[in-house]
């Protein structure tokens, strides 16, 4: 077989989820000649030490944050990119982001959903430079709690374009490291948001923490190293305020719309619950799987987190979970305990949210907006975003086979995530993979399939394996451009 590369990868991704990594000549025609000349005097917002924080390799800054700790609590302003000025609905560009409604992330590429002259040029929040936003300021009482909001548009200025380990550093070392006018809105900001970390806590909000591999990789691009991906504080910092934004948004939109654009994560399915309570059953786990109380699995997966399990119990929990979806109509979003949510904070990168930007400046414009056709694009941007999901684990699993290949014929323990009647799933979180144990590599019995209870039942000599179940496996064949492996047990 010919040698792969990382670009062979992309290439049978994009191929195989039907992507657009193409511009269109109208696209590129139109991104070119679209420019800003700021011919409007200083903006109100400008005099605010706004930053941004982001990941090393990041160049498409839609979000930027300023906080103020106040008498009553705190003061938070969210200035997320103006995509809608530059972005004109039914212009080429809009069509084509229509088209993609999300940017594919794959190791060491980008498929964006805008131009780059747009992504990350003229919507990019760079430090000291004049950038279009649509800005929300949110007053806080002491406790966390959101008293009231306004949005508005303006023009901002960041004053730094810092990374999260430059942040956590910051943040561990006491404030020492970072200097400028910022300085005291970021401390505000990790108070602020210890207090939303503790909502979070009295909501019963979900927090999985699952295993996901921080990939090296060299100069072949071939992976060098593996290891655990790191929650830093500083990545909670953001994903907190985001929040806060994003509730407000979807409140706004509620009180304007009587079809709006949701963030909706429906109640899991009885039968997936009852599944999940019998496989946590059989690792001598008692949980009592009403899942109307959230609180108790919010305790639940808190209390498994010192276990050595953890990782794969949280995987369990997940597969019970339903798909987070876009919709017309506000059902709340299960997993956050929240009554109402939407996207709203990356519009450089989401479709939706482009959209929510263009419904909330209808408001402040006291304009009609056409919401035609609304619920067929949200169904659309759904499953788009499930594409891109699924592309980007793909090449992500070539690579992890790749590196596999050097483990071959060698032991690992490992636990069952699927059961079917052809075989068993496996997670070996090792390799941060997953490999198929078939059927006839199991031993010699015969195994009958128990959808119900998840379970592979040996009739002749009692052998049974369950999901969720400890077993160890031997690395076997490996497929990498079909990002297979087989293991024996």
């Amino acid at each position: 077989m010919s040698h792969k590369t990382i670009s062979d990868y992309h290439s049978k991704a994009i191929y195989d989820y039907g992507l657009a990594d193409i511009w269109p000549e109208k696209v590129l025609i139109e991104s070119k000649v679209i420019e800003d000349k700021f011919i409007e005097s200083s903006h109100e917002l400008e005099k605010f030490p706004f930053i941004t924080i982001d990941g090393e390799d990041a160049k498409d800054f839609d979000d930027a944050i300023y906080c103020l700790a106040t008498n009553d609590g705190f003061h938070l302003k969210v200035a997320i990119a103006d995509v809608s000025h530059y972005v004109k609905t039914e212009s080429a560009i809009d069509k084509e982001a229509s088209k993609r409604t999300t940017s594919v992330y794959f190791p060491q590429k980008v498929v964006p959903m805008l131009p780059e002259n747009l992504s990350n040029e003229l919507c990019s929040l760079k430090p000291n430079k004049r950038r279009r936003v649509l800005c929300v300021e949110i007053d806080f009482d002491k406790d966390g709690i959101i008293n009231k909001y306004q949005f508005k548009r303006g023009i901002i200025k960041s004053s730094a374009r810092l990374t999260y380990s430059q942040v956590e550093k910051f943040y561990a070392e006491k404030y020492q490291g970072l200097e400028g006018p910022y300085v005291d809105s970021l401390k505000s900001s990790f108070h602020l948001c210890k207090k939303l970390l503790a909502q979070r806590q009295i909501r019963g909000a979900l927090d999985f923490e699952i295993s996901e591999p921080a990939i090296i990789l060299d100069k072949e691009k071939k992976i060098k190293s593996l290891h655990q991906r790191r929650r830093l504080f500083s990545h909670k910092l953001i994903e907190e305020l985001m929040l806060a934004a994003n509730i407000v948004a979807a409140d706004f939109i509620e009180k304007n719309f009587d079809n709006g654009i949701y963030r909706v994560h429906e109640t899991p399915d009885s039968i997936k619950i009852d599944r999940l309570s019998q496989t946590l059953k059989r690792r001598g786990i008692n949980w009592n799987g009403n899942i109307e109380d959230i609180e108790n699995l919010s305790n639940f997966l808190k209390k498994m987190s010192s276990r050595k399990d953890a990782s794969i119990l949280n995987t369990l929990v997940l597969q019970s979970m339903q798909r987070a979806e876009y919709k017309t109509k506000n059902k709340g979003h299960f997993g956050l305990k929240f009554d109402k949510y939407t996207h709203f904070t990356s519009p450089i990168r989401r479709y939706p949210d482009l959209l929510v930007h263009r419904m909330i400046i209808s408001i402040l414009n006291k304009e009609k907006i056409n919401a035609e056709s609304l619920e067929e694009v949200l169904d659309y941007c759904s499953q788009k975003e499930k594409d891109a999901e699924f592309a980007s684990k793909q090449v992500i699993q070539n690579l992890l086979c790749e590196y596999a290949k050097n483990f071959r014929n060698k032991n690992f323990l490992g636990f069952i995530t699927g059961v079917k009647d052809f075989g068993l799933f496996v997670d070996i979180p090792d390799l941060f993979t997953s490999g198929l144990l078939h059927v006839n590599d199991l031993p010699n019995d015969f195994y009958r399939y128990n959808a119900r209870n998840q379970t592979l039942d040996g009739k002749r000599r009692g052998n049974k394996f369950s999901l969720g179940d400890e077993i160890k496996v031997y690395i076997g064949d490996i497929k990498e451009l079909e990002g297979k492996i087989s293991l024996y047990y």
